[in-house]
């Protein structure tokens, strides 16, 4: 294959996406704006209605409510969602998969079953949710930012990945999936099938990666839910750039199978998947419906762990970690910190300072478990349509597959170190003042609050 080809392969599948968006919805390029914050272009655009507005703005838990009430329709939600999800498309160009159309039609199923039996499908009947492009829609194509996956199987994906028939089961609608960057394995969302995802706060921002596309939407509220995923940040870094509540969950809680990966077969670290969300109430309503669901019934990786509403106490301890001693935060990062400490401290809260001790090694190792099979399985993609490599995926090309011996190695040592990690965390319980180890660690996710496109890795 040349250079052409995979450019050829990457044209045709963008112009396929873009057969599905609705014209009369489309926002002509002259009328776009120019500025670089566009969070409220949506609301203050005139484009939206005053309904779809209200509809959008509402938390997940609420809207489901006045679906049951029969204050919206779903086919009503879902309209709403999806004109605004094309509006946040146009701006910070987030989506991969789009089809509106089937969405539609299952808002108006839902509806009709609705009319006709006097029942919800479930928790999430009428529901519109999007989801991270590696998360499988059978029909749909899943490229994780993959040339060769564009039209790799032919008619998309034959089964949904376990966490997209969770949630259709309850009542969920589909409409889109969202931009990642190549095999899921940058902190930007860029590719070079779709390119680029951009920062709603400042579009000459990263979105941040690898859930970026999910981020961007989320924060611009084209969905009250958007599914991401996280392997090393993945949820994490993206929700920092855009402002969100999110949660990377403990692997175990939430189902994973079924999701295409871009290190196919990786045991080492596990992916997880998990909510971005505009608002909290939002994010809750996901966790505790998929946690009562009981995913271990179809996921044979998770266990059964119902949601539990536990009363904290008045103060907590807490730990703050400014600076893990390698990379220095920028100043915005460094007062923020500061700022979040002292309000625990005023607050009551028993704040102490956490020595990163064991976090350099363990960054190290993730990054090794990475290319432990040398980069076979990325480049046995990219090599396919001559794809070439980004800079921040590079090593995938240079590394040298490890022998099962140093890799069991790796995972004795990681092993070893989070339980150093541990038993420090509950010898936090000789400082506190009630005696009690500490509730949790504060820290930055990133060294800065966002990123110029295409700089994630300066940090000098």
């Amino acid at each position: 294959m040349t250079q052409t080809d995979y450019k050829e392969i990457a044209s045709a599948k963008r112009a396929e996406r873009d057969t599905h968006l609705i014209k009369e919805w489309l926002i002509p390029e002259d009328k776009l704006p120019k500025d670089k914050d566009v969070l409220r272009f949506p609301v203050e655009s005139g484009y939206l209605t005053d309904k779809e507005i209200e509809i959008t703005e509402l938390p997940a838990n609420e809207i489901v409510e006045k679906i049951k009430a029969k204050e919206y329709t779903s086919l009503e939600v879902t309209k709403a969602f999806v004109h605004r999800s094309q509006i946040a498309h146009q701006l910070c160009n987030c989506l991969s998969e789009i089809f509106f159309d089937k969405a539609f039609a299952r808002a108006k199923e839902l509806d009709e079953y609705y009319e006709k039996t006097g029942k919800t499908v479930g928790p999430f009947h009428g529901l519109p949710i999007s989801l991270k492009d590696n998360i499988n829609v059978k029909g749909e194509a899943t490229t994780i930012g993959f040339v060769d996956y564009c039209f790799n199987p032919k008619g998309g994906m034959e089964e949904s990945s376990i966490v997209a028939q969770m949630c259709e089961n309850l009542g969920g609608v589909f409409y889109a999936k969202t931009n990642v960057p190549v095999a899921m394995m940058m902190p930007e969302s860029k590719n070079h099938v779709y390119g680029a995802t951009t920062n709603p706060f400042n579009r000459l921002l990263s979105a941040g990666g690898s859930s970026g596309g999910t981020a961007a939407h989320a924060a611009l509220k084209g969905s009250c839910i958007d599914i991401g995923s996280d392997i090393g940040g993945s949820i994490r870094i993206p929700a920092s750039f855009n402002g969100l509540y999110a949660l990377r969950p403990t692997y175990g809680r939430y189902p994973t199978y079924g999701t295409r990966s871009g290190l196919p077969g990786l045991e080492s670290v596990s992916s997880v998947n998990g909510p971005l969300c505009a608002s909290l109430e939002s994010l809750e309503f996901y966790l505790k419906t998929i946690a009562n669901a009981d995913p271990s019934l179809v996921d044979p990786k998770t266990s059964y762990q119902p949601w539990r509403d536990i009363k904290l106490p008045e103060t907590l301890n807490i730990a703050i970690l400014a600076d893990d001693g390698y990379i220095k935060p920028t100043p915005p990062i460094k007062r923020g910190i500061e700022t979040v400490k002292e309000a625990l401290i005023k607050a009551g809260h028993d704040v102490i300072e956490w020595d990163p001790q064991e976090h350099y090694r363990l960054q190290q190792i993730i990054s090794e478990f990475f290319v432990s099979d040398g980069g076979k399985h990325v480049l046995a993609v990219t090599e396919k349509t001559g794809e070439p490599l980004f800079p921040y995926m590079e090593n995938y090309g240079t590394s040298k597959e490890i022998g099962v011996s140093a890799l069991w190695d790796l995972h004795a040592e990681r092993t070893a170190l989070a339980k150093k990690f541990l038993d420090r965390w509950m010898a936090t319980s000789a400082v506190t003042k009630n005696g009690k180890p500490i509730d949790c660690i504060i820290a930055p996710t990133t060294p800065f609050p966002g990123n110029p496109l295409d700089k994630w890795g300066d940090y000098g």
